[in-house]
């Protein structure tokens, strides 16, 4: 009898399933994904040049990925220093741009980061590198100069107890101590 029922749960299993696919989700989107020419085209037709540019001697503000909200100062000269949400420590690390070959055969810059003797799951002291233009798309923030004065620092003045909106917010709490 057990082969029976096994049998009879197998097929009512198999009718529920060509049900599925025969009447699909009708709110799923259905034709192809929505072209970002701005973004596609940033990251496509970055340059080494434009990259440097776009990182030496600016301030940022990167809300994405694994850990805190971070705060870098990048030097003109590949040198970093983060001040991560949370931590009264500037890490100090280093900055490169570097291309590579892209997943359609032709050159990719990338944006690399390390911070020697770190070990983070957002930063870690092997260069972790993404596409320079994604990785300007997806900074919050960024403006010239070190308005926050983390260059040579390893205290920042003061612990960043919550997320900040944008680098005026965090800057504001600096001249205010």
């Amino acid at each position: 009898m057990s082969s029976i029922r096994f049998s009879f749960v197998l097929l009512t299993a198999l009718q529920a399933l060509s049900a599925c696919a025969n009447h699909p989700d009708s709110t799923a989107p259905t034709g192809p994904a929505v072209p970002m020419p701005q973004l596609s085209a940033a990251i496509a037709n970055s340059t080494p040049d434009e990259a440097r540019r776009a990182i030496s001697n600016k301030t940022w503000l990167w809300t994405l990925g694994g850990g805190p909200y971070q705060v870098h100062y990048s030097t003109a000269d590949g040198r970093d220093f983060a001040w991560l949400v949370g931590e009264n420590r500037i890490l100090r690390g280093e900055w490169r741009i570097d291309t590579t070959t892209g997943p359609q055969g032709g050159p990719l810059v990338q944006l690399c980061l390390r911070y020697p003797g770190v070990r983070r799951p957002d930063l870690s002291a092997d260069w972790n590198c993404r596409p320079a233009g994604t990785a300007f798309e997806q900074m919050a923030d960024r403006e010239s100069g070190d308005p926050l004065h983390l260059l040579n620092r390893t205290q920042a003045q003061f612990v960043l107890t919550t997320p900040p909106a944008n680098l005026a917010e965090v800057e504001a709490q600096v001249v205010g101590r």
